[in-house]
């Protein structure tokens, strides 16, 4: 009998689950979020399935780790935050709840700065001693390691609030209270609200989309549509002033960038890396910029590394 890490990582989009063996992915499967549903219920989902992944092989469960994103006291294993998705979370007790359901001791870590760790551990990060992460996608998650620590911090906010910081003092203001944060500036989740604010929308394929997303985005800006551009070039601005913040306040030697929306690397990274020549106090020969290697798993394997990490 092999035995194996369970590793939930709950994104806005989707829950990520995957088996941890001898620091390998050995099974994995993705579940739609479906994350306005109680905590609860998704929480009884996710077991069902992670029996149905046990059942591939002849597994047994040794220890289990959550990335949640919100704020979480690492610590006491508990979520602080009140997510603007999967209502209840804040009042589940995830250790007590892998106790009961699998017998197996369970970290709980802040989505970011788990995918971090295992960026660190198993990815692009690999070797670093300094880094910053940002994850690009339906919101905008940050995580820092300085000097080889973990970022934490009294409040457990350390390094991880880089998408709601202010960028536009005048602009909306976000689902986290404050005003003209990154992420209401440039994710996902405020894109449709972006886009339906111009009034060159009803004259952009945009309008005729069911969705908009970034995918979406980049392919008709290559196209040539006019506000699918000014759409896409305000979001690198957004997102290239973010990483000049986090490089300003953490100074890393590596910048980290992951999530979906990277799949566009080849128009993020140097756009960025031009704007961090023009307008940060270093040059981009002082911090290298680079895509997450382990953009699927980085969570899962944070959590399992954190567990290794209280075991030992």
């Amino acid at each position: 009998m092999k035995e194996v890490f369970v590793g939930i990582d709950f994104g806005g989009t989707r829950i990520k689950i995957g088996l941890v063996g001898e620091s390998k992915i050995l099974e994995d499967l993705n579940l739609e979020a479906s994350a306005e549903q109680h905590f609860e219920h998704r929480l009884n989902e996710v077991a069902t399935e992670i029996r149905r992944l046990l059942a591939r092989g002849d597994y047994r469960i040794t220890g289990m780790g959550f990335a949640f994103p919100g704020i979480v006291n690492f610590y006491e294993g508990k979520i602080l935050s009140r997510y603007v998705k999967y209502p209840g979370a804040e009042n589940t007790d995830l250790r007590a709840w892998a106790n009961e359901h699998f017998g197996v001791p369970a970290v709980v870590e802040n989505d970011a700065r788990a995918a971090l760790v295992g960026e660190w551990k198993h990815g692009a990060g690999v070797g670093s001693t300094d880094l910053v992460l940002v994850t690009l996608g339906t919101g905008v998650g940050t995580g820092a390691l300085v000097n080889g620590a973990l970022l934490r911090g009294k409040n457990f906010l350390g390094g991880n609030l880089g998408g709601h910081m202010t960028i536009n003092v005048d602009g909306e203001v976000c689902n986290c209270g404050n005003i003209g944060c990154v992420e209401s500036e440039g994710s996902t989740w405020a894109l449709k609200r972006m886009a339906e604010l111009s009034p060159d929308f009803s004259s952009s394929k945009l309008a005729g989309l069911d969705l908009i997303d970034f995918k979406a985005l980049f392919e008709l800006a290559e196209a040539g549509d006019p506000l699918a551009v000014k759409l896409r070039d305000r979001c690198l601005k957004v997102w290239s002033l973010c990483v000049i913040n986090l490089i300003h306040a953490y100074d890393p030697g590596k910048v980290i960038v992951g999530g979906g929306i990277m799949k566009s690397s080849h128009i993020i990274l140097p756009y960025i890396r031009q704007m961090i020549g023009r307008h940060s106090w270093i040059t981009p020969a002082d911090v290298k910029l680079v895509a997450a290697a382990r953009p699927e798993h980085a969570g899962i394997l944070g959590v399992y590394e954190l567990l290794k990490q209280t075991e030992s």
